[in-house]
């Protein structure tokens, strides 16, 4: 049975208002280093999630970024992280 915190990470980008938003993705970097398992489910769905909330609001992004470097440990993740081009190219123009 999923806990709580799980159900939250695949909800991520639903139709969450931004300040819901923020707050739900802020909540979720410190468990990006204490558990990141909790992004590996459902064949990464999670993760594809994030990708797709980089390109919120800045606050969001950057919140997104951090747990996303945070569990890019993890070689599938990184492998995913890598490999999307798309993905890249907003951090890229993010980070410039």
């Amino acid at each position: 049975m999923p806990t709580e915190l799980e159900e939250c990470v695949p909800s991520l980008p639903g139709p969450l208002l931004t300040s819901t938003s923020t707050i739900a993705v802020e909540n979720l970097v410190p468990y990006s280093k204490t558990q990141p398992s909790i992004f590996k489910t459902a064949q990464l769905t999670p993760i594809k999630d994030l990708k797709l909330l980089v390109k919120d609001y800045p606050p969001i992004a950057k919140n997104v970024l951090t747990i996303l470097i945070n569990i890019s440990t993890d070689p599938e993740i990184l492998k995913s992280l890598a490999e999307d081009d798309a993905l890249l190219e907003s951090i890229f123009i993010r980070v410039t």
